[in-house]
């Protein structure tokens, strides 16, 4: 998995060059403070990723940094550990918990990579995929790909807990019968309720 070179360092420098609400936009609904399901990198940045993100924060706190180009969303992808949109910064240090999606690259494979802090709920994440047919991975927590870095935005929360979730864009493609960004919201197929259902399973270990 390729790490991204990123265009912009920090928010302030995005928000310098791109529009809100033309390149952008940023949505979020506070639902308690136990759990905030998000991604930094929604909407057409990572593709598929805002769609699973709606179907699984109806009960939860939910954030989303969402790409609205019609092409060239990568520009708008800020890594992690320098992802401090003022919004998600305040969503996440006054919520408990943490539960981030992202995607990769990965065009072949259909598989999910799990990380993140919380170590017990990121191996049940796994189990519970893997026991409903989906290739899922634990990530050592040495992995730069793990989301265990004291400064990605998913470890800023109140217990510096998170499970952060990478899924392949062959996986994602896999959830929808149409992958068009206008068609995805109306094409999502078995598979992807399958999928978010075990997610679901999942938040629910945080009631």
């Amino acid at each position: 998995m390729n790490q991204i070179i990123d265009t912009y360092q920090n928010y302030e420098e995005l928000s310098a060059h791109e529009r809100k609400g033309v390149d952008y936009q940023i949505l979020h609904e506070r639902k308690g403070d136990q759990l905030l399901v998000l991604s930094p990198h929604a909407g057409g940045i990572e593709s598929g990723v805002s769609e699973l993100i709606y179907e699984l924060a109806s009960d939860y706190s939910m954030y989303l940094f969402e790409g609205l180009k019609v092409k060239g969303n990568h520009v708008l992808h800020i890594t992690s550990t320098r992802f401090d949109e003022p919004i998600c910064l305040s969503q996440v240090h006054t919520h408990h918990y943490t539960f981030a999606l992202h995607g990769y690259g990965e065009t072949d494979v259909l598989q999910t990579l799990v990380g993140g802090t919380d170590r017990e709920k990121a191996a049940e994440t796994v189990r519970r995929l893997t026991e409903n047919g989906f290739h899922a991975l634990l990530l050592s927590e040495s992995d730069r790909f793990s989301g265990t870095h004291p400064q990605n935005i998913n470890n800023q929360c109140l217990t510096g807990k998170s499970v952060q979730i990478e899924i392949s864009q062959a996986q994602r493609r896999a959830f929808f019968q149409d992958f068009r960004r206008s068609r995805r919201r109306d094409t999502q197929n078995e598979q992807f309720y399958q999928y978010t259902n075990v997610l679901k399973q999942v938040l629910r270990l945080y009631e």
